[in-house]
């Protein structure tokens, strides 16, 4: 029985080493391909029937009748799943707007605050006002590297005001433009909500094309990536490679710019869970006696300020030397292997958080290019001694490259 296999409409092939990526434009999708699967493909392309791509897999790839008809079936199952067959398109799934929760205005009497700051983040300006000096001494130590920002600023598109308020049952809430939009119980929560939501509102004001989540620094000319999740041990080597000498360019985001992927610094304070404490201690002697705060996730967290004898940050996109997916094992030893384009690619898609702008056959295909062409690697940090100097040798010699 024939397969009947048509590529949908909008569904590219781009090659990727010795592996192909399915570019699914109306989905707004990238799926891997195994080498049989991008050679079925390509076939599909060239508007073969199903028996002239057995005989090509037979002739081409030098396998039986009976592997070529397996592998086949097996591509057809998962063309269909995937839904890149013509006849067999899958509905793009619709966000459920009315499952937001409504935000309340909450307004106080500007008497109520004792004291404002402003800080500047990407393209947004920010005003905080505080209601207690409590509230006052626990934020602004995490943001008041933001206000020297203001020479990075010089295109500021948009203004959010924040006012931090005390109902009377005595829960605080996080006011934007006079809309309660977060709430908590303890005075300690309150730096965390702060920080997020100033991340997350200059972020969404700004423009860039991809938003990963991995720690950046610099050697000045340009940027090592990090891309990982959490418990990956990325804000601690961040953290340690900053007071070696790099420049800090964010533990939680990196933007990436069209057309040539550089990276825009987003200097937010480095968050140190209590277990990395210890660890940096010989390199932030303070760490200890910084304040503790209360994550919403149950963390207790400190915050590490940018600006210190140690650390510094550059406003100017830099280009990326590097791509290294960190892992903390304190069971394995240190080591840093290079990897595949396609590993790398699957490391950045997987803390992607945010695709500020359609993907088409063009940026996508500029991204396969840019990952193809830069170095890739994975990095497991078993000691951290080991870790930085296997990077700062890494550095240094992409740097004489």
């Amino acid at each position: 029985m024939a397969l009947m296999m048509k590529p949908a409409e909008g569904v590219h092939l781009i090659l990727l080493g010795d592996s192909g990526v399915l570019f699914d434009e109306p989905a707004q999708k990238l799926f891997h391909l195994d080498t049989y699967a991008t050679f079925i493909w390509c076939q599909l392309e060239s508007d073969l029937d199903e028996q002239a791509i057995l005989l090509e897999l037979q002739t081409v790839l030098s396998i039986s009748p009976s592997e070529a008809d397996a592998n086949l079936a097996s591509c057809f199952t998962l063309f269909k799943n995937l839904g890149v067959l013509r006849g067999f398109e899958k509905t793009p799934e619709k966000s459920d707007v009315d499952s937001q929760e409504n935000k309340k205005p909450l307004r106080c009497d500007d008497a109520a605050f004792i004291s404002q700051r402003h800080y500047y983040l990407l393209s947004t300006s920010f005003r905080v006002r505080f209601s207690t000096t409590k509230q006052l001494e626990l934020v602004d130590p995490v943001l008041s590297h933001l206000q020297h920002a203001a020479s990075m600023s010089s295109n500021l598109s948009s203004n959010s005001h924040f006012d931090i308020i005390q109902d009377e049952n005595g829960r605080i809430h996080i006011c934007q433009n006079n809309l309660s939009v977060l709430s908590c119980a303890l005075d300690e929560q309150i730096a965390p909500l702060v920080k997020s939501l100033l991340w997350q509102t200059a972020v969404n004001e700004h423009d860039y094309f991809l938003n990963i989540h991995g720690g950046v620094v610099s050697d000045g000319n340009h940027c090592l990536l990090f891309p990982a999740g959490s418990g990956s041990g990325k804000s601690t080597l961040v953290a340690a490679l900053v007071c070696n000498g790099f420049e800090y360019f964010s533990d939680e985001a990196a933007l990436l710019q069209e057309p040539d992927f550089c990276v825009e610094s987003v200097p937010l304070a480095i968050c140190i869970k209590s277990t990395g404490i210890d660890v940096l201690r010989e390199y932030y002697p303070n760490l200890p006696a910084l304040p503790e705060h209360h994550r919403s996730d149950g963390k207790k967290v400190r915050y590490l300020s940018p600006i210190s004898k140690h650390a510094n940050y550059a406003p100017t996109p830099l280009p990326v030397a590097a791509i290294i997916l960190p892992r903390y094992s304190k069971e394995q030893p240190t080591a840093l292997e290079k990897i595949s384009s396609i590993e790398a690619l699957q490391g950045l898609m997987q803390e992607c958080l945010i695709v500020n702008k359609p993907l088409n056959k063009d940026n996508v295909a500029r991204l396969l290019t840019w990952v193809e062409n830069t170095p890739s690697y994975r990095l497991t940090v078993g000691k951290l001694e080991v870790a930085l100097e296997l990077i700062k040798d890494l550095a240094k010699r992409l740097g004489s490259a």
